[in-house]
């Protein structure tokens, strides 16, 4: 069993690092999705082997594990982070894996999947041991990764004029919990193991990974970039490293000299006579290109000017085309949600909340009243 559930794993991370690899347009995420596919390929692969790893390489595979945990920090990383990139920091992460293969390469090792009773194979216990730290890791990264998450959705009403599954990352936090609950699963399944209790024919660890292996393809080549580097993207490329506090200052201090009014003017004239909130994709650096202002100063004049962020201020202007297709006879043969949709909205939950929200009054409601 344990065989058929390997080549099973292994040959969907091969299949994954092929995806990956061949994946357009090309960023950094589908970068770190290939990586961790070679690592779950290597791993699943050592299973397949008429040997064990550990009679020719020390260390064996078991190390590389520690890996996994970083690399799918890195991926929510590129998805939540502007313009990630990695620094020689970053090396660090290798620490764990680094120090385990060290360690194992001064002890008598035995492999992963050798038997668990200690009478007969007392070095068994270290391999606990690095499973427990293992699991530490693990956690410690869904930690981390589910803070990113968190603190990447709060920011989306900041850049994004609504919420969808491309910007949510939903399905990033149930794989990301999926991953610690299998980990843990297979931790405690390992510990019972030493009890000589033989609770699965497999090793859950290979199972799980190949569970996990297909989740993350399934979810990871559906997840578009989130944040696109539009056309004068250039001047803000890596803006986390290049607008440094003088640069932000130096436009505030321009921005306290301007007319506050005008930019604003410029950003409402805009809006109506272009209608760009009609796509249900529309952002702030869409509107950075088109008004070829930078971002930073433009979201300083729509939280200043209008006192609202950039989610809401695109919203009131699509409930206000929604109120006028509405009493357009062009649009009577239109469902209600036919016409949110025309006007930008992508679902019809957040329609009908933020139509409430602007009118006090639910979409039916409001059409009823205006009919009468």
């Amino acid at each position: 069993m344990d065989n058929y559930i390997s080549i099973i794993g292994f040959v969907q991370a091969l299949f994954g690092i092929v995806l990956f690899l061949t994946k357009r347009p090309r960023h950094l995420s589908f970068v770190f999705l290939t990586v961790w596919m070679v690592v779950i390929a290597i791993f699943q692969g050592s299973y397949l082997l008429p040997f064990e790893v550990v009679d020719y390489f020390k260390p064996g595979i078991f190390p590389i594990m520690f890996l996994t945990g970083p690399i799918l920090y890195f991926y929510v990383c590129s998805l939540t982070v502007e313009n990630f990139k990695l620094k020689p920091i970053h090396l660090l992460h290798l620490a764990p894996y680094l120090l385990i293969s060290a360690h194992r390469s001064t002890i008598s090792v035995v492999a992963i999947g050798s038997t668990p009773n200690l009478t007969e194979n007392p070095y068994y216990l270290y391999n606990k041991i690095y499973y427990s730290f293992l699991i530490f890791s693990v956690f410690t990264y869904w930690f981390l990764g589910l803070k990113l998450i968190i603190s990447h959705r709060k920011n989306i009403p900041l850049y994004f004029s609504n919420y969808s599954g491309k910007n949510t990352l939903n399905w990033l936090i149930f794989v990301l919990t999926l991953f610690l609950l299998l980990f843990i699963a297979s931790f405690f399944t390992t510990y019972i193991e030493l009890l000589e209790l033989r609770v699965f024919k497999w090793t859950t660890l290979s199972f799980n990974l190949t569970v996990f292996t297909f989740i993350m393809i399934y979810f990871g080549i559906n997840q578009l970039v989130i944040y696109n580097k539009e056309k004068n993207w250039s001047i803000l490329a890596n803006s986390v490293e290049m607008q440094n506090q003088n640069e932000i200052v130096k436009e505030d201090m321009v921005l306290a000299s301007e007319n506050y009014k005008e930019l604003n003017d410029t950003v409402i004239t805009y809006l109506k006579n272009s209608k760009p909130y009609l796509n249900p994709e529309y952002n702030l650096q869409m509107m950075v290109d088109d008004l070829d202002i930078s971002r930073h100063k433009l979201s300083q004049v729509i939280n200043s000017g209008q006192k609202k962020n950039f989610y809401k201020l695109i919203n009131e202007f699509r409930v206000e085309e929604v109120k006028e297709k509405l009493l357009d006879p062009k649009y009577e043969h239109y469902s209600i949600l036919g016409i949110a949709m025309e006007c930008g909205f992508n679902s019809k939950a957040s329609f009908n909340r933020i139509f409430k929200e602007e009118t006090n009054l639910t979409p039916t409601a409001y059409k009823k009243h205006i009919s009468t």
